[in-house]
């Protein structure tokens, strides 16, 4: 077997591996501060504990994981001051991706925001809150993806573990639908009109900003 072979399939269990940690720390399976014992998951999932490695390494480049001295890894935290920065990064961001997406975006770019936009209508419209919810995400970082600058984008990539996590949590209980708000910003970017797609990509993270920042308090609250 050769050293590219050998080398695919470990890059592909690694893959697995990181796919099913980050789904579990999504889903709230894995818990804020619950650790991450390299020996005791490759036992769990079959592989090498180098593989398990990998996959840690990942996650915290993803900021779902983070690696604490004599603790070793572990699930990171997901508290209401995490949050209000996250936001507070997402509204500056998030609206300056918005604006060059409608100033750069191609045809390519237009057709996938359509395809997300048009997924996560069908998703809601069937009641699965779940897809819905991931396809709206979706949706944010096609715009990040259409914004033509790389060094933006990057910034943003980094910080989607932490924004899915967020969008799992409130999915239920923060009633915002972004049908609408999503519709105007779809057109906006089509249009080309860079400052009402930075405008309406600021307002509509902000009408979620209060509700979502209320809910993780009273969680906190409820759990002491």
């Amino acid at each position: 077997m050769g050293e590219m072979t050998v080398g695919r399939q470990f890059q592909s269990l690694r893959d697995l591996v990181c796919n099913d940690l980050r789904t579990r720390i999504i889903e709230g399976l894995l818990l804020p501060g619950e650790r991450l014992v390299e020996r005791d998951l490759a036992e769990e999932l079959e592989v090498s504990r180098i593989v398990v490695r990998e996959a840690i390494q990942q996650l915290v480049a993803e900021k779902l994981v983070v690696v604490l001295p004599r603790r070793g890894a572990q699930v990171a935290s997901m508290d209401e001051r995490d949050i209000a920065e996250l936001f507070q990064v997402r509204l500056n961001l998030e609206s300056l991706a918005a604006r060059c997406a409608a100033e750069n975006r191609t045809d390519a770019d237009l057709a996938r925001l359509k395809d997300v936009f048009d997924a996560a209508t069908s998703a809601a419209q069937a009641g699965d809150v779940s897809e819905a919810t991931r396809l709206n995400v979706e949706f944010h970082f096609a715009i990040v993806d259409a914004c033509g600058n790389d060094l933006l984008a990057s910034i943003m990539r980094s910080l989607k573990g932490p924004v899915r996590r967020v969008f799992r949590m409130t999915q239920d209980s923060v009633a915002v639908d972004p049908g609408a708000d999503h519709a105007a910003l779809l057109k906006a970017i089509t249009d080309h009109d860079a400052e009402t797609a930075g405008r309406l990509a600021y307002d509509h993270i902000e009408a979620t900003r209060l509700p979502t920042l209320e809910h993780v308090a009273k969680l906190a609250a409820d759990a002491q």
